[in-house]
């Protein structure tokens, strides 16, 4: 079945009668006039986001449209019952005008026919109000319906998506506190080797390429390690970020394949799916890419460094909830 998203708003078209019969008007509590009736409008690209079919969407906005209309001729004959001269009122467009109605004159007996009058009047459109609701009722009912499991559908996702971030965040938070990773460089102008030493074949460095400067791997074995301290990833992404921001040139990191791989499978494991590179910007920012053998910084010549604090990344906070709107109220027909 085709669906599509289309835009509703709850309108609440208040009746106003005593504005629109003016000095005619006899309040009549016999009648039971609503002061107002809810009309659901169906507004592509504006309102309250609500799937549905092709076909549901042209009945509704028929049903309402045809329920405002009804209301419009109503309203309009209340108006002239009450001796009114010249009105214009249209409900689904939103517009309307009228000529005020003054006082009846004083004739003999002229204030039991005024009373007698407005009452006829007002019992005439609490029917045609009535006929008007229960017509439309049906559609108002599905139209609300939707409405409400819509936003309960999005309420649950909101929660799921909320749930999901809280959970990333712990998980992150824990993998950056664990104190497993060591870092060093072999020399001056030579690459800055990051390993971490809980996993297996832990102690030697690989990542060097044959032919390169650097050293086989074999040749950085856990021995040359013995007096450094593991630090916390935290503490990781704070030393290297020291690093790139003091260097004269693009920084050259290789990462053990251990690390990159085994980080990302405790990640998964947990129900938490990111690359590596994704892991390492929520600690160390954005400002770090993808490179050969690893992250590496983004490389900023120095005069164009910007001179402002470092912002901190990895924090636990997280955004606020966001809510769904009510309906929207809809102004009657005061000061025409």
């Amino acid at each position: 079945m085709t669906r599509k998203w289309t835009g509703v708003s709850l309108e609440n078209v208040r009746l106003e009668v005593a504005e629109i019969a003016g000095l005619a008007f006899r309040s009549n509590p016999s009648a039971a006039l609503p002061e107002r009736v809810e009309v659901y409008r169906i507004l592509d690209g504006r309102g309250e986001p609500l799937p549905c079919t092709p076909a549901e969407h042209e009945r509704w906005e028929l049903a309402a449209v045809a329920c405002l209309d009804r209301l419009s001729r109503a309203l309009a004959d209340f108006y002239r019952a009450h001796g009114g001269t010249m009105i214009e009122i249209d409900l689904v467009a939103g517009r309307g005008s009228r000529l005020g109605i003054g006082r009846p004159r004083r004739w003999p007996g002229w204030e039991r026919r005024a009373v007698e009058r407005s009452a006829r009047a007002q019992q005439v459109l609490a029917l045609e109000v009535a006929r008007a609701v229960e017509e439309y009722g049906p559609v108002r009912a599905e139209v609300a319906l939707r409405v409400t499991e819509e936003r309960a559908a999005r309420r649950a996702a909101m929660e799921a998506e909320q749930r999901a971030t809280r959970h990333r965040r712990t998980v992150l938070d824990d993998l950056a506190q664990r104190r497993v990773w060591q870092h060093r460089s072999a020399g001056p102008g030579e690459p800055i080797l990051v390993r971490r030493v809980d996993l297996p074949g832990a102690g030697a460095w690989t990542g060097a390429e044959p032919g390169s400067a650097v050293a086989p791997a074999g040749a950085f074995d856990s021995s040359l390690m013995v007096d450094q301290e593991s630090v916390s990833a935290r503490e990781l992404a704070d030393a290297l970020n020291a690093v790139a921001r003091r260097a004269e040139g693009p920084v050259d990191i290789r990462w053990d394949e251990r690390a990159r791989a085994g980080t990302e499978a405790e990640c998964v494991a947990r129900e938490v799916r990111l690359t590596f590179l994704e892991w390492w910007q929520d600690l160390a920012g954005p400002s770090w890419r993808p490179g050969p053998h690893g992250p590496v910084p983004v490389f900023v010549p120095p005069g164009q460094r910007a001179s402002a604090p470092r912002p901190s990344f990895g924090g636990t906070g997280m955004g606020g909830t966001g809510g769904f709107g009510g309906g929207h109220s809809y102004g009657g027909f005061g000061g025409y």
